[in-house]
């Protein structure tokens, strides 16, 4: 069963993403991405250059008081040419937990909390 998303970025094309309960369990994280990559498909959406549209799932961990940061969870590639994607491909990431000690003055936050993403 999917849980409730929120947009936080979307470019009307190719990229978007969005964020879920930091709570959320893997079957529930799959179905929500699922969700997510039928209701964001809109024949509409160009792709500028691509044929497939990105949806990356983030969620917000708090390490310490007062800090918030990204964490990314997973992504969805799905085609942005036709409405039913029998290759949608999921990815969920393996959770990785962000500490101000990792981060350093070269890297992102969103890149250091998920470093497996790309």
């Amino acid at each position: 069963m999917s849980v409730a998303l929120f947009l936080v970025y979307d470019t009307g094309g190719s990229q978007t993403v969005i964020t879920v309960p930091y709570t959320i369990a893997p079957s529930e994280l799959e179905a929500t991405m699922q969700q997510a990559a039928i209701d964001l498909y809109s024949p509409g959406r160009g792709g500028r250059g691509t044929n497939d549209m990105t949806i990356r799932v983030r969620t917000i961990v708090h390490p310490e008081p007062n800090v918030s940061q990204p964490l990314f969870l997973g992504e969805v590639r799905r085609s942005l040419s036709q409405k039913e994607d029998d290759k949608m491909a999921i990815e969920i990431f393996p959770r990785q937990s962000c500490s101000p000690a990792k981060i350093s003055s070269t890297k992102s936050v969103a890149t250091v909390c998920c470093l497996n993403a790309k």
